[in-house]
């Protein structure tokens, strides 16, 4: 063991270059499997790869290993948020909160196609991104990044063209009706690519019926119980209907909810409540979290975040209610939302971990997400859990990612207090580990990417393949 270095330090990239294994040893090994900690734990990683896991008793540490000492602390699997909208600008921030793979959820699929290559690639210091591309809708397309599908055989088309472009996943929007999502559905199936969905025109039961995997924003499932309107009133703006979608909760009758989660869990249809954008308002924690936010804002080695974004960050009036009638309103809505979460998940249900970061603060959001799934009932080995093997499964990449297990890629955290005590100390971050390397989790002024995120332009590129 005389060849061993040993270090209780961060090391960083330059002290691994030339090493072929890394042992994380001494730390209470929390593998994201769900079962009990393993105290006095080690993992070997070889490669990029873990190559060996269990009691230090059990495991021998290779000969010019590096050995990282992590007593004391506690080694759990790398975050992944599957709800993201990614921009050019949020790899350090992710990285920083221990969040090493992100799902996008909406962008011009040639650029997201070619900013993952480039992480991929190690030219750029980010989470690996898996993504979408453009999300399909029933014309006029609402957004910039949304493309318009009119019929059966555009829906396959647009899959398909998407997945030869690096799309493993779909998702379509609002307007979608049941014929188009079932033929989207199919074909996405065809091609291995699960479907999520921002529902309204549709609503879950109807989604579910057509194939879909998962609802986004838990949507839809207002309107399968209540008359809440299936469409966007043009004269509002979008944070009037945002608030409105919050309070419609509270019209959902809970023992028809209940009857609906059992039925969403029997089709396996996983949801994506997005609590840290969607609930924040109704959170006790909304405070804390603007102070947060504000924080960021302020910080010198963040100066290449847009204006825009950093604005937002230093009052967080979007999530601020100054009507308290409408406040509560609100938060009963949410009260009722969390109680149906509780027991879709207690019926069997899927339910994963995702942020929606796109105004808040990336990777902070996905660690506030934690929280809050702790505040709606959870255990926080649950919420654990669901943040790393569940979302993984779902994705499809459980033979990688998910759980700290032989083969699996080391995208590992350390942390420096016990999450199963308080999910707050999921923030207390001590390291972070992707594909094997020790992550430099500073911020950086000078923070860029080779291929900065486009204005975006029509007709996009699977616009124009559509009608070519």
């Amino acid at each position: 063991m005389s060849q061993i270095k040993q270090s209780s330090e961060r090391p960083n990239s330059s002290d691994i270059s030339s090493k072929t294994a890394i042992a994380l040893v001494g730390g209470t090994l929390i593998d994201g499997n769900g079962g009990p900690p393993v105290k006095d734990s080690s993992v070997i990683i070889s490669k990029g790869r873990i190559v060996d896991v269990g009691q230090v008793a059990e495991i021998q540490v290779p000969d010019m290993a590096l050995v990282i000492d992590a007593r004391g602390k506690y080694v759990m699997p790398g975050l992944i948020d599957v709800h993201v909208h990614y921009f050019d600008w949020m790899g350090e921030l992710f990285l920083a909160h221990g969040v090493t793979t992100v799902k996008d959820l909406g962008n011009d699929l040639i650029w997201i196609s070619t900013i993952s290559s480039e992480i991929a690639r190690g030219e750029v210091r980010a989470p690996r991104i898996f993504y979408v591309g453009n999300g399909l809708d029933a014309p006029p397309p609402a957004r910039d990044t949304h493309v318009g599908v009119s019929n059966s055989e555009m829906c396959r088309l647009a899959v398909t063209l998407s997945q030869q472009k690096g799309a493993t996943a779909v998702k379509v929007r609002e307007k979608i009706t049941p014929e188009l999502l079932g033929a989207v559905a199919d074909q996405a199936h065809r091609l291995g690519m699960p479907v999520t969905g921002h529902l309204r025109m549709t609503d879950a039961r109807e989604a579910a019926q057509a194939g879909i995997d998962g609802l986004e924003h838990a949507s839809g499932i207002v309107q399968a119980l209540t008359r809440y309107p299936r469409e966007i009133d043009p004269r509002e703006d979008e944070l009037t209907t945002f608030i409105a979608d919050l309070k419609a909760w509270d019209l959902v009758d809970l023992d028809q909810g209940k009857h609906l989660m059992d039925f969403l869990a029997a089709k396996r249809v996983a949801i994506i409540p997005t609590l840290a954008n969607w609930g924040r308002m109704a959170s006790a924690r909304r405070d804390r979290f603007a102070e947060e936010d504000a924080g960021y804002a302020a910080r010198s080695a963040l100066k290449y975040v847009p204006d825009m974004w950093r604005r937002i960050w230093e009052d967080s009036a979007v999530f601020r209610l100054s009507d308290n009638r409408v406040l509560a309103e609100v938060q009963k809505g949410y009260e009722k939302l969390q109680c149906l979460l509780v027991h879709y998940y207690e019926a069997g249900g899927r339910l994963l971990a995702a942020s929606d970061t796109f105004i808040s603060v990336p990777g902070a959001s996905m660690q506030r997400e934690l929280e809050m799934l702790v505040d709606a009932g959870f255990s926080e080995l649950q919420a654990i859990t669901m943040s790393t093997r569940d979302n993984s499964d779902f994705l499809g990449l459980s033979a990688d990612l998910g759980t700290i297990s032989r083969g699996k890629l080391a995208d590992i955290l350390v942390v420096d207090g016990n999450p199963l005590e308080d999910i707050r100390n999921t923030q207390r971050i001590h390291m972070v580990i992707k594909d094997g390397d020790v992550v430099d989790t500073n911020y950086h002024a000078d923070y860029s990417v080779p291929t900065p995120r486009p204005a975006p332009t029509r007709p996009v590129w699977l616009e124009s393949r559509l009608h070519s």
